[in-house]
């Protein structure tokens, strides 16, 4: 998450160029250049994102002890 911040100072960087320059085209592409860097570098399943895989929670309700949920005297399993 902190990469992805970041990586979004570019568009800063786009708009500051583009005003100072007076080109809206250069600061377009700059900052399409960001997004798209920014999108190779995030979206694509990288080995070194699942060193410390996210540990989830049980589906609920498939245990049978599960507790159930009571709403206006009727129970909800």
């Amino acid at each position: 998450m902190r990469f992805v911040d970041r990586a979004n100072t570019i568009q800063v960087i786009s708009f500051i160029v583009g005003f100072f320059l007076q080109d809206i085209k250069l600061a377009l592409f700059i900052g399409l250049g960001g997004t798209a860097l920014t999108f190779l570098l995030i979206v694509p399943p990288w080995p070194f994102f699942n060193r410390h895989p996210v540990k989830w929670l049980p589906v609920g309700g498939t245990e049978t002890n599960s507790q159930s949920i009571v709403v206006d005297g009727k129970v909800y399993a």
